[in-house]
């Protein structure tokens, strides 16, 4: 087989996999994209904006999806995913949804994550209480309020962190790892849309590991007057017509009681249902959460010609899932030349 008819699969068209497919397909091998959505972009599609220099998001999904449509090597295919596959020889042999069977020399797993069940926080109130979203929903409701009266804009805002990560009893042990950032993220926006609005972020710390990670919080907080409150809110009770939201300020040392129009929930990221199923497909490696796993020494390597980019790997920012892509990308196509 020649190098020109190397084939890759990648499974996911977020920001990971439309990279990966990309760099794949601009080195002249062919690469399949498969989507068991409607639309690519993944969750990034869904966002309002992003972290750290407020950049469009749907603006940086349509310029990735318009550089793999433009490349004659890469082929989408929304609504589509994988019912089943089996190694022959140095290929897979892959049955698809739509009934299609085809072959690959490689495959790039980019499902993404998945999110906690923030119901499974009752003292909060999420699916009792309207006002209660978690952030996923809060990028929806930001777009919607674009087009709303000063009226009617939430004036008080409240932010909860860690709503599953790092909590042993309920959720998760690790840090999600982005959620510090995007709830500054959410905040800042909300401020933008009504600079009148209060926001309050309460939090266990805050993590910014990350270029100008540090100074996007900092200016969250001191230009836009977000206010921290380094405390775990204990419950959220209804009273004429607000969420109350007690919590104590452990850094003051003083309780601290807020009014809320609205409460954001920042659940954690978890595996998505199909990352696991997929694993099991393709002898990939999974952790003990259920995230993909790299071999040893190489780190976008989870399997026998099977690689791995993005959220299905650990929570990861837009950047992140980019350079996992091309990451990704780089090996196959490595993997190709020496083939």
């Amino acid at each position: 087989m020649n190098n020109s008819e190397k084939t890759a699969l990648i499974i996911g068209g977020g920001l990971a996999g439309l990279e990966a497919a990309n760099k794949i397909g601009g080195a002249g091998y062919k690469a399949i994209l498969v989507e068991k959505e409607e639309q690519l972009g993944g969750i990034m599609k869904q966002l309002y904006g992003s972290f750290p220099r407020w950049d469009n998001p749907r603006e940086l999904v349509d310029q990735k999806v318009k550089m793999a449509q433009e490349n004659p090597n890469v082929t989408m295919k929304t609504n589509t995913t994988v019912k089943s596959a089996h190694k022959k020889d140095q290929t897979f042999v892959v049955e698809l949804s739509n009934n299609e069977q085809m072959e690959f020399d490689a495959v790039v797993l980019a499902t993404g994550f998945d999110f906690y069940d923030a119901s499974q926080y009752g003292e909060y109130g999420y699916g009792a209480f309207d006002n209660v979203l978690t952030a996923l929903e809060f990028e929806a409701k930001l777009k919607e309020m674009e087009s709303w009266d000063k009226e009617d804009l939430p004036q008080v805002v409240a932010f909860f962190k860690c709503v599953g990560s790092r909590d042993r009893s309920k959720g998760y042990p690790y840090c999600s790892k982005i959620c510090c950032m995007f709830t500054a993220k959410e905040a800042g926006l909300m401020k933008d849309l009504n600079p009148d609005a209060k926001c309050f972020v309460f939090y266990m710390d805050y993590r910014a590991a990350g270029k100008e990670y540090e100074e996007f919080a900092r200016s969250v907080m001191e230009d836009k007057h977000v206010r921290y409150v380094r405390g775990r809110p204990a419950k959220v009770l209804p009273e004429n017509g607000k969420l109350m939201v007690r919590a104590e300020d452990t850094l003051m040392g003083v309780p601290v009681e807020v009014a809320a129009d609205m409460i954001v929930l920042a659940n954690a990221m978890i595996p998505a249902e199909s990352t696991i199923e997929l694993a099991g497909i393709f002898g990939a490696k999974i952790d003990q959460y259920g995230f993909i796993d790299y071999i040893p020494g190489h780190p976008t390597q989870t399997g026998d010609r099977v690689f791995f980019a993005g959220g299905c790997g650990f929570p990861v920012e837009s950047l992140g899932a980019q350079y996992q892509g091309a990451a990704a990308a780089a090996d196959v196509i490595a993997l190709f030349t020496q083939d």
